[in-house]
């Protein structure tokens, strides 16, 4: 790729195209999609869930996740479920507006054909420069079901403190902008009879200290707990079984640790109850 591009920009290229490639070839026997942020990313080995695929990604938002499940919903007739990763920053989190990491939407939105389009007119700018040239890109990375738990997964730095990122988190937590696209979730897989589980994701203890032990973070949840046999929450959050060892930095898991087994027969268990 040219290095006009920008280094986050080829970087999520790489490990999303090592993704598809991985989708590619297992695309007809995948029963079970994960969407969701780094948090499912880091955290989620499909290996302790056969048929299942992880499409998590870095700074992926609702609204990508969205419409991640709606392209694969349309390709794959085998698909009977959907795991959501809903962090802290969920509820107010719109990829495409962040200074940062904005353009990670573009590669999403372009390696797997998504068909969106951007205001900001240097997302713009970016998609039409790469609009069409992505297609035939393969990458063949070591890992399981879009799992790469060797690539891309560099951690905090020391700098960004439990405190600072509880008040990062808790400053999207308070918006609501991606709600309506975790409803349109739930109304597409209402309509395919998919099932789903939604999956709040742990955190190391000084993050949640730094939350407050009086906050409730998912209450944004609130109106889809018990709304619907096929729509179940499993909530990691408050889950005594993690230790702050299993994680890398405040609140991303060791992919190659034991908590990284732990959330994944988790979310084995959880998608067995779920009618």
């Amino acid at each position: 790729m040219s290095a006009a591009f920008p280094p986050l920009f080829q970087e999520q290229v790489l490990l999303l195209v090592a993704k598809r490639t991985m989708l590619r070839a297992v695309a007809r026997d995948m029963t079970t999609l994960v969407v969701g942020s780094s948090h499912g990313d880091f955290g989620f080995n499909p290996y302790f869930v056969p048929g299942s695929f992880n499409l998590c990604s870095r700074s992926q938002d609702l609204k990508h996740s969205y419409h991640l499940y709606r392209k694969l919903s349309e390709q794959n007739d085998s698909l009977s479920s959907v795991v959501i990763f809903y962090s802290i920053f969920s509820p107010g989190s719109v990829l495409e507006r962040s200074p940062s990491e904005g353009e990670i939407a573009v590669a999403l939105n372009e390696l797997f054909d998504l068909g969106l389009a951007y205001e900001n007119v240097q997302l713009s700018a970016l998609h039409s420069a790469v609009a069409g040239k992505l297609g035939d890109m393969s990458v063949t990375l070591p890992g399981v079901a879009g799992f790469l738990p060797d690539y891309g997964k560099g951690f905090m730095p020391a700098t960004i403190t439990a405190e600072r990122r509880a008040a990062d988190h808790m400053r999207f937590n308070k918006r609501r902008d991606a709600i309506p696209y975790m409803e349109m979730m739930l109304d597409l897989a209402s309509h395919k009879k998919h099932r789903v589980l939604i999956v709040v994701p742990p955190v190391r203890s000084d993050l949640r200290f730094h939350i407050g032990e009086g906050e409730n973070p998912f209450e944004s949840l609130t109106p889809y707990t018990g709304r619907d046999p096929t729509i179940q929450m499993l909530d990691l959050y408050h889950h005594g079984g993690f230790e702050d060892a299993d994680f890398g930095d405040p609140d991303h898991l060791v992919p190659t640790g034991k908590g990284t087994e732990l959330l994944s027969r988790s979310v084995e268990a959880a998608l067995k109850a779920v009618h």
